[in-house]
Formats: structure tokens, sequence, C-alpha cells
């Protein structure tokens, strides 16, 4: 089988190979085509008879999304661990990614998407040539696992998620490891509309990989987000019923991406759930957002007593008041005695803000100068700082 990644990149040395495997001969070709250097085969019994000791990565086209196909390829990445699996399809559901990643699937992608087909091959494939034979993740735990970090409100409109957005791509543009940015909010979140990444992959996709115990995939789903460096995990494009991902799940997906990144960030739901008090707790700082107005110090107030907040986080419970410069009749310290908790973090109000929504580019980026992005860097320097201090030890 001659080597892909020679006939891809002109390396001297091969590190995979890349097979297409696929009935139909017009849609073979088509993949083959598109991945230039791939070997074609009609079936699993002619990709075997060609196996080599040398990492492949096998694409498996439309003519094995049945339940008779996911079993054979079942029965091919069982018995062949230098084997990494990768559907190509033509309709990515839920359940038929979750059929792939029980058959032993890395990814799987749609023919013709917005998801590139090449760029998951070649993810699987420098998985493989640097970790062969590939064996069973036993934990999702590192000798440096990244920190988590949860942004989370008691009411909405205070401007959580753009906090979130851009601390994240501040943290991505500083950090010498990835930042990961996930999208908590099942329901409603605006992650991906609001730094333009389609979602590709999204937190359901996430949840069934780790259901499977495939924390490597979990590790694959992420966009890259170009003008920062950031990975994110969208929410789903369309609203998903609470108990879609369990609390559970959630942790999960996160130790799976603090096992490759510095730096896990989560815009969480503003709602009292276990999916909130299961990812308070397990994270090493928690940003509490609020804004310059009684509402919002009510409700505060309200969801700080009702989560027991200052006894669950602990020091790790930190204060970022937004519009802070707001003409009210409010004063910060007022807002810090009523809250019981010092404003570590002022955000102030700026028209660079909604401009960069509406744009889709975060502010921080887009206005680096602006006051608003000024602070919003605060934020993250402070995050960078205390995983300085923490010596690579996590915080609990």
């Amino acid at each position: 089988m001659e080597s892909y990644a020679t006939v891809a990149t002109g390396l001297e040395a091969p590190r995979f190979d890349v097979a297409v495997i696929e009935p139909d001969p017009g849609m073979r070709l088509r993949l083959a085509h598109e991945l230039s250097g791939a070997t074609e085969f009609e079936t699993i019994e002619d990709l075997t008879q060609s196996l080599r000791t040398r990492p492949v990565v096998a694409v498996f086209g439309p003519g094995f999304v049945s339940p008779y196909g996911f079993q054979q390829v079942h029965r091919l990445t069982g018995a062949h661990p230098e084997l990494g699996a990768v559907f190509a399809v033509n309709e990515l559901s839920t359940d038929v990614l979750q059929q792939a990643l029980r058959a032993g699937a890395r990814d799987a992608v749609v023919v013709g998407g917005e998801a590139s087909l090449h760029q998951s091959v070649d993810r699987v494939g420098e998985l493989l040539a640097g970790s062969v034979p590939r064996a069973p993740v036993p934990a999702l735990v590192t000798s440096d696992p990244g920190r988590l970090i949860v942004v989370f409100s008691t009411k909405g409109g205070v401007g959580k998620t753009v906090i979130a957005i851009n601390v994240a791509a501040a943290m991505a543009k500083k950090s010498k490891r990835p930042v990961a940015l996930v999208d908590a909010d099942l329901q409603f979140g605006d992650v991906s509309v609001m730094l333009g990444v389609p979602p590709q992959h999204t937190v359901l996709d996430a949840a069934a990989a780790v259901q499977y115990g495939d924390t490597e995939m979990v590790q694959t789903l992420l966009t890259r987000h170009q003008p920062s460096g950031l990975g994110v995990l969208p929410a789903p494009a369309e609203p998903a019923p609470a108990d879609a991902v369990l609390p559970g799940e959630l942790v999960k997906i996160c130790a799976a991406l603090q096992a490759i990144c510095g730096h896990v960030v989560v815009d969480m739901t503003s709602t009292y759930s276990d999916h909130a008090l299961a990812l308070i707790e397990a994270a090493d700082d928690v940003l509490l957002v609020g804004s310059m107005d009684i509402p919002s110090v009510k409700n505060l107030k309200i969801g700080m007593y009702a989560l027991d907040l200052v006894a669950l986080a602990g020091p790790k419970l930190r204060l970022v008041l937004n519009h802070a410069n707001a003409r009210v009749k409010l004063d910060v310290k007022e807002v810090e005695r009523v809250l019981g908790l010092n404003a570590e973090f002022a955000v102030p109000d700026d028209l660079a803000v909604p401009m960069s929504v509406n744009s889709g580019t975060p502010v921080v980026l887009e206005e680096p100068r602006s006051p608003v992005s000024r602070a919003l860097e605060r934020i993250a320097d402070a995050l960078l700082g205390a995983d300085a201090r923490s010596n690579g030890k996590r915080r609990k």
C-alpha cells in the first residue's frame, strides 16, 4: 500500500497509509480523489489482505453505514489496533455518530460537508503514528492536566458569553498550550454564532464519544477559531433537551480536553442545575458574572444562596462585574457588601463590544486597545498567572 503521507506531504519517511473502502465505484473514486495518494478497496476483505504493521487510516464510505457495515468495521478495528477508522457519510446524525464510535471509529465526516475529510484523516493518522499500537485509554487524567474555568451567572443578559469568549480568546493568544472553549448551554448557546465558527461537531457528539469511552475522539471534535487559535466545542445548532447530556458526561468531556489543553473555558447556562453544580465542583476557577443593576445583583445573591456557591466554590469563586462604569446609582462597594464578595474584575461598558459581536470577532482581537479589551486581558492574565503559580498542580 503506497504511503499517503509520502504522496501528500513529500516526506521521505512514511508515517501512515490511507485506504478508501467503499462498494460503490463512483463514491469510492470521489473519496480517493479527495485523498490523493489513498489506496482504493471495494471490500474489507480486500483491505485486510494488504494490511501491514505500519499504521493505516481506513476511510469507510456511505456503503458501510448500516448495521452490518458497522459490525464489519467493529470486527476489523478490534483485530487491528494499528488501524484508525473514519466514516465518510452522506448525513451525520447523533445516532450515526454513536454507531460509528461503537464500531471503533475515530471520526465521522459528511461527504462534501464543511468539515474536511483530509484534515480528519491527517489528525487520525498523526495520532496513530505517534502511538502505535493503540491502547485503550484507562482514565481521563494526565500528569499535567489543564485548568478548568467555568463562566457562570444566575441571570441572563449580563454579558456572560461575551466574557467567556473574549477571555478564552485572549488566553489562546498568550498561552503556550492549547486553549479550548466549551459551550455548555445546550438550548440557547451562542458561542459558535458569536465567533463565526460553524458547529461541525458539538457537545452532543462529544457526549456520545464519552459514553463509549473514546476520550481521544473527544479531543478531535474541536473546531479551530483561526484568528485566535482557540479550539471550540459548540452547543447543538438546535435546542437539545436538558437530559441530552448528563452532568457527569459534561465533566468527562472537559477532562478529556484538559488532557491536551492548558486551559478549558466553559460558558455555562444561567440556570440552577445539576450540570452547573457538577462543573463548578470540578472547576479550578469560577468566574461569576454580574451586571451593575439591581435585578442582576438580586439574582446573584439568590443564586449564590441557592447553590451555596461560597461553600461549593470557596477561594476559586471570582466575581466579574460587567458594565462597571455604567451611569447608575449603584456603587461597586455596595455590590460587594451585598454579595459578600470582592469584585476582583471590573469590565467597563464599551460600544466596541456590540460592534464586535455583530462582526463575529472577539473584541480583544478587533479592538485590542479599547478599555474593555484591556479589562478582559487582565482577567486572562490573572487566570494564566494562577496556572503559573500552581506549577502544574491542580488547585481544588
